[in-house]
């Protein structure tokens, strides 16, 4: 995707002829304890076309805050925060912003935890292997997906 183009990710707001309208970008909340992933995230994710990290919060509730702050249409949210597993926050988002694209990005390698995160609320499990390019393809596979329904 070229710089400045249009994600194929739809927000919740209304278009021409009713259909949802795109988002310029896929504007993120980072949910990450560790100061030092979640700049090195902000920074990469930011290099990336259509992609761009609005904020990052290190506990469930300054995600939250930065919801209604910044009116995000992602998420990279790590299984564990500061105040305690992201699990009830990932339900406690999708009921606020269906439309939202949320992508676990975590440690844990258990089928039964990404199964318990995808029954919550989140599109796609990511674990920290320091790949980014695993990272950005789920959250535009999520986009995608969301976008077409």
């Amino acid at each position: 995707m070229e710089a400045g183009s249009t994600c194929a990710y739809m927000s919740d707001s209304v278009g021409a002829g009713g259909r949802p309208a795109p988002y310029p970008t896929l504007r993120l909340v980072i949910g990450e304890n560790n100061a030092d992933l979640a700049t090195t995230l902000t920074m990469l994710f930011d290099a990336e076309p259509g992609i761009e990290c609005v904020a990052t919060a290190a506990s469930g509730a300054a995600v939250l805050a930065a919801l209604e702050a910044h009116s995000p249409n992602g998420f990279v949210l790590d299984l564990s925060l500061d105040d305690g597993s992201s699990l009830p926050l990932i339900a406690t988002l999708r009921e606020r912003s269906p439309r939202a694209v949320i992508v676990v990005h975590t440690g844990y390698n258990s089928d039964a935890l990404e199964q318990r995160c995808l029954h919550s609320g989140a599109d796609e499990v990511v674990l920290k292997t320091g790949d980014i390019d695993a990272l950005t393809s789920a959250l535009r596979r999520a986009a995608a997906n969301r976008a077409n329904g």
